[in-house]
């Protein structure tokens, strides 16, 4: 099965077979080693250095997104939360489950973050943090996390970014790019199996968090950093076989190196988004907002379309794709993650068109939206 959904991606199967590991207690040293290790790599992905830190969580990656949130915003702070997806939404959602001082820059789905409106937000009331999706995998759009840390820079507001589908996939640079707080999961770009969250954070940020009252204990940042530094393990029972399928993931991530690994996505990107509109179908972004990870294509507008009938004949044929969400349009949503190929890609492309001609819609699209917006199976 080929998976072109958001996420989990696609694993090797020496990633899997590493879950085949001998039975171990991860109260012993040889355990804790090799978290030590996973954390120390997975700072090398974006280029941290020794500045950084990575806290681990067993969790899918939400917990890592509510780890960083409910962790750093201080009593007197307040969060300002840019949305213009799902996911920016869901960072305000954990704000307001934490009753937390914070307002939400609801910029719409799909719409560009101008930085001029930020800046104004900014300078409209004073912010402790900032929080941005890089890749909002909503639409696809790949967020200017750069040029919003400057302006966070500027104000001394600290930046949270969700790189969940990102990280690994596109090149980051934690430290050059000014960002204090980057948050991923094990399950998508870095190729890995789902059940861990992590948080990159500056040392020096991470060593200087308070005890915040009335906050998560489970998804602490400040304790669960300091419980591994002290004695070597997790606080709480770590999904121990996920652990040996992500370091194995980390060893096949350098041994590709991310250069190697954004040019295949690239590839990948190339050929399925070249095939895919050869068939007639319209993305929903400009080119100069597209992460070439996950893109939305505008349903067609045609009496014989419908996504539940094509999601499923294409699941027949060996492949997943993924329901639009949100956006003006409809839409549904194809990524190139994963341990996947070109050749899997043009593969994808030859069953979309075998798919449509059997529906009777081949070539036959208007780029409208389609009669109904169809919400996540």
């Amino acid at each position: 099965m080929i998976l072109l959904n958001p996420g989990p991606a696609n694993t090797t199967e020496t990633v899997k077979r590493a879950q085949l590991a001998e039975d171990i207690c991860p109260r012993e040293v040889s355990f804790g080693d090799l978290v030590r290790k996973v954390r120390r790599q997975l700072v090398e992905v974006v280029h941290a250095g020794t500045d950084y830190e990575a806290v681990i969580f067993g969790g899918s990656g939400t917990a890592g997104v509510e780890a960083a949130i409910s962790s750093v915003v201080p009593e007197d702070g307040r969060l300002l939360v840019i949305d213009n997806g799902a996911y920016g939404e869901r960072m305000a959602e954990i704000a307001a489950a934490y009753r937390m001082p914070h307002h939400r820059l609801e910029l719409g789905v799909g719409a560009w973050p101008e930085l001029e409106r930020i800046e104004a937000a900014l300078g409209a009331a004073a912010y402790s943090h900032v929080a941005i999706v890089h890749h909002e995998t909503t639409t696809g759009m790949l967020n200017p996390v750069a040029e919003v840390a400057k302006l966070c820079r500027a104000r001394g507001a600290q930046l949270i970014v969700d790189a969940m589908s990102s990280y690994a996939g596109l090149r980051i640079d934690v430290a050059g790019e000014g960002i204090d707080y980057l948050v991923s999961s094990s399950n998508k770009c870095i190729q890995g199996m789902a059940g861990i969250s992590f948080v990159i954070a500056r040392k020096e940020l991470l060593e200087r968090l308070p005890v915040i009252a009335g906050r998560s204990l489970y998804l602490s940042l400040r304790d669960q950093h300091r419980f591994f530094e002290k004695s070597g393990q997790m606080r709480f029972t770590p999904p121990v076989q996920t652990f040996y399928a992500l370091a194995q993931a980390l060893e096949e991530f350098f041994a590709e190196t991310g250069e190697g690994r954004y040019a295949r996505y690239r590839a990948c990107f190339d050929a399925l988004d070249a095939g895919v509109r050869e068939l007639g179908f319209v993305r929903l972004l400009p080119e100069s907002m597209l992460s070439r990870i996950l893109t939305a294509y505008v349903e067609p507008d045609h009496p014989r379309y419908g996504y539940d009938l094509m999601h499923d004949r294409l699941f027949e044929k060996g492949f997943t794709i993924y329901p639009g969400k949100g956006a003006k349009k409809a839409t549904f949503r194809l990524a190139n993650m994963g341990a996947i190929t070109p050749e899997d890609m043009r593969s994808f492309v030859a069953a979309l068109g075998a798919t449509m001609k059997e529906m009777g819609v081949d070539r036959l699209y208007s780029g409208g939206a389609a009669a109904r917006a169809k919400g996540p199976r």
